[in-house]
């Protein structure tokens, strides 16, 4: 490229025009052409010298540059290279993962089958163990004659025990109280005198479990009723006449009976 420059300079100063003056001498004017030369070549060479720095530097940044390139090439491996081992992990991880979930469900659901026949088994064992203790009472009206007068709302108190297993029937009160917790049948016989009212009620703790209302104006007769109830332990139960009126009892044919026993736990 400075040759070229150099070749436009000469060209351009063989072509200068001989000076016009016929008095300047052949001398001066050469000395004149060879200071435009030497001027010439001066400002090329420094212009050569500033194209040659600034090549230089062109290339040292070039060279940085490739450098850099090359550096950052590495790093975009070694982060290629990093991804895919962190996938694989990943990946290893979650399989992993999953499998240790799947063999730690189907144990659980092991141990709980097993705990479950294990409780079956033992339940099992226990209600064959279990026995349902003896409560039942019977008792009978007491009376001097045959006929018993009743007041209206009061206890009837059945004062000639039959039965008293559990020793739960209070002849003194008529009470009954439980003294085991659960399912108990109560049941009543009531014979009514010729021409008599008779309305008794089953009672527990103050509230009816059943009623029964009887009158024969011909002839005494004898009717029953049953109720069910769940009593909690020290809950009472009792027989109360809900009117006045009078009850028969007669030897061994007509009895006037109060009876309760424990069904179920």
């Amino acid at each position: 490229m400075w040759r070229l420059l150099v070749l436009m300079v000469l060209l351009g100063t063989t072509h200068a025009a001989e000076p016009s003056c016929p008095v300047c001498s052949k001398y001066d004017y050469e000395v004149s052409l060879l200071e435009r030369v030497l001027s010439n070549e001066l400002a090329l060479k420094h212009t050569l010298d500033k194209i040659s720095k600034t090549h230089a530097k062109v290339e040292d940044t070039l060279k940085a540059i490739q450098g850099e390139n090359v550096k950052l090439n590495d790093a975009m491996t070694a982060l290629e290279v990093k991804k895919k081992e962190m996938d694989e992990r990943l990946k290893s991880s979650i399989n992993s993962g999953i499998t240790n979930v799947s063999e730690t469900i189907f144990e659980m659901k092991t141990n709980v089958q097993v705990l479950v026949a294990k409780t079956e088994k033992e339940l099992n064992a226990m209600k064959e163990q279990i026995v349902v203790p003896l409560v039942i009472f019977h008792a009978l009206l007491h009376t001097d004659g045959i006929k018993h007068p009743l007041t209206s709302n009061k206890v009837v108190a059945f004062k000639t025990v039959l039965v008293n297993e559990g020793r739960g029937y209070d002849p003194a009160t008529g009470n009954f109280t439980a003294s085991v917790a659960g399912v108990y049948m109560f049941t009543v016989q009531y014979c009514t005198y010729t021409a008599s009212y008779s309305y008794l009620e089953i009672t527990h703790e103050g509230k009816p479990l059943q009623r029964s209302y009887h009158y024969d104006k011909d002839s005494a007769a004898c009717v029953s009723m049953q109720a069910f109830a769940k009593v909690a332990m020290g809950e009472k139960v009792w027989v109360r006449s809900l009117s006045s009126g009078d009850l028969y009892h007669y030897g061994d044919n007509m009895w006037s009976s109060f009876a309760g026993f424990l069904v179920h736990l």
